[in-house]
């Protein structure tokens, strides 16, 4: 049977492309936190507008049209700086938690997680703490002890793997540039270091490498 919490007042901001999210999570929500206050947004233009009627938490896929990736995080800290940001995102854990964590997020869920973990992780960020999977915090500690040598993404930062993204979509230099508002420099130093971290001499075997570690 479901536990529901004392009737609350905080407000949460949940900002997703896709509708029947937004419908999911604030009936999960609204399950266990009766009384909770529920925004929307569905692009990033929205959500910055939204947070600025300074929810506690804001459920947010990082993919969202108009967003910048890791950039999401500091653009909704401007807003509201105390806010708790759950990033709720279909992308990999394995490649992409640890730097929205290291970047300022309070917690990273993937899209398939259970309601139950889901409840766990909302209770876990509202009390102070910041939320993983056992599978990420199992890498976290893989990285710490240096042994993280199965996966060579934890080694890339930020930046580095927003670059290596948007090589494996196809898209070159000059526009990456200009999607990250790099100097073209910079974005092939960042090619560079990334191709070196991870031992590979061509985009393609960066997708391949990728496509291994997303399993």
């Amino acid at each position: 049977m479901k536990t529901k919490n004392a009737v609350s007042t905080f407000t949460v901001l949940i900002a997703d492309d896709h509708e029947i999210i937004r419908r999911g999570l604030k009936g999960l929500i609204s399950d266990f936190w009766p009384g909770v206050e529920i925004i929307h947004a569905a692009t990033m233009e929205q959500a910055l507008v939204e947070t600025e009627k300074l929810p506690s938490l804001i459920i947010i896929d990082v993919n969202l049209p108009g967003g910048n990736n890791l950039k999401v995080i500091d653009q909704l800290k401007v807003v509201q700086p105390n806010a708790k940001i759950l990033v709720f995102s279909s992308l990999n854990e394995n490649i992409y938690a640890v730097p929205y964590l290291k970047s300022g997020a309070s917690g990273y869920l993937t899209k398939n997680a259970e309601e139950s973990e889901i409840v766990t992780a909302i209770t876990t960020i509202l009390a102070g703490s910041r939320y993983s999977s056992r599978n990420v915090k199992e890498n976290m500690f893989n990285s710490i002890l240096g042994n993280d040598a199965d996966n060579p993404f934890t080694k890339l930062s930020g930046r580095e793997l927003e670059v290596a993204e948007l090589l494996t979509k196809g898209i070159g230099v000059l526009e990456i540039s200009n999607q990250l508002n790099l100097q073209m420099g910079t974005v092939s130093t960042y090619k560079l270091r990334l191709f070196q971290k991870l031992k590979i001499k061509s985009i393609i075997e960066l997708a391949e490498k990728m496509s291994i570690y997303e399993r």
